[in-house]
């Protein structure tokens, strides 16, 4: 059977190619071909049937998923018969990935393998889970707590203006800054097509090419405006991408090249001289600075291209189009005022007084 990978080819981005593969072929399976083994199934057996008959209905993005199974479940009890499993063998299962430090990897593959045993109890193929009354904290303790990393009004100018003092590419360079003033993940600045772009229209036609899948149009404000156009000077004509790889402009960027230009740029005797931050930290910032500037709930909202909340999310259909550009248009004015000031001695810091303190061997205190 020959399988067609053409609609799954913006997916496939996040996961290999054999796991688009292994889920194309459950796809393509009638019921009757994967739930033909009787009442003694193997794990991978029935966790093919859950697969069609629950993972890809309920999960937007079921590869991701898939992707982990693949990795860690079935390589290791994929052939043993689901009515032989125990505690003792599936914790020995996430017990690895715990030991090699992946312990978010752990909890996320013990979340998995309980939300298809509970299934495979439901449906009949199992008497009882042997972890229905484990939690998500009994493997490796509790969660590490989210990010509340956002940089201050005087971090932005260092970060700003540190880009220009630091032996980045002008894709680089420009992609970070797109990725505070336009409040997006790095992924979606680096995975961007120029076509995206109405620059007429003043929009940036994101489509479905987000972690949510939902359809995103997002204002193009003046310092996004910057940010592209700088990055499209800088892009081999011919070159579909935004920000192409150096070393082939038919290629994106890749995905880790922002977080490692940043993290030498914070990590060098001589760098930025800020706390740790991260590409995605930009995003927080932006979104923290839209509520500062008094931004609307619902319009920070629609900008981040988070759902709205409650009954809104059936109801309200919206676009929100004009509050969006005047939001990003109000957030670009800050962030440009904030570039714009002489010296980041004069923003504000964390506190209404408090000044930013870089030390000797930072390049923006050198390069005074």
């Amino acid at each position: 059977m020959t399988l067609d990978l053409t609609q799954t080819t913006d997916r496939s981005a996040h996961v290999g190619r054999h796991v688009m593969v292994w889920l194309a072929q459950v796809k393509t399976a009638s019921l009757s071909e994967l739930d033909n083994f009787g009442d003694e199934g193997t794990v991978e057996q029935v966790m093919k049937v859950w697969v069609k008959l629950s993972l890809l209905i309920s999960r937007r993005r079921p590869e991701i998923a898939i992707s982990s199974l693949l990795k860690h479940v079935l390589p290791n009890i994929g052939s043993q018969p689901l009515k032989a499993l125990n505690r003792l063998r599936l914790n020995r299962l996430y017990n690895i990935l715990i030991a090699e430090g992946k312990k978010e990897e752990a909890r996320r593959v013990f979340a998995l393998t309980k939300q298809f045993l509970a299934w495979a109890e439901m449906q009949g193929y199992l008497d009882h889970s042997p972890i229905a009354s484990m939690k998500k904290r009994d493997v490796a303790g509790r969660a590490t707590p989210p990010r509340s990393r956002q940089l201050t009004d005087a971090e932005i100018w260092v970060f700003w203006h540190g880009l220009d003092n630091w032996a980045l590419s002008e894709q680089a360079r420009w992609a970070l800054r797109l990725c505070l003033v336009s409040a997006r993940r790095p992924d979606e600045i680096v995975q961007a097509q120029k076509a995206e772009f109405d620059v007429q229209l003043g929009l940036w036609m994101q489509g479905t090419r987000n972690k949510s899948q939902r359809e995103h149009v997002l204002p193009i404000s003046p310092l996004m405006q910057q940010c592209i156009e700088a990055l499209l000077r800088a892009a081999e004509p011919d070159s579909p991408w935004l920000v192409p790889a150096p070393r082939d402009p038919q290629q994106p960027l890749s995905k880790g090249a922002l977080n490692q230009a940043l993290r030498r740029m914070i990590r060098a005797p001589r760098g930025l001289g800020l706390e740790p931050f991260t590409p995605r930290d930009l995003r927080r910032t932006a979104r923290s600075k839209l509520s500062a500037l008094d931004t609307p709930n619902d319009v920070a909202r629609k900008i981040m291209n988070h759902a709205l909340e409650g009954i809104d999310r059936v109801y309200d259909t919206h676009d929100y189009l004009s509050q969006m550009r005047s939001a990003m248009n109000t957030f670009s004015d800050a962030v440009e005022q904030i570039i714009n000031c002489e010296s980041y001695h004069l923003l504000r810091h964390r506190y209404d007084g408090e000044t930013l303190s870089l030390n000797d061997l930072s390049i923006m205190t050198m390069s005074r």
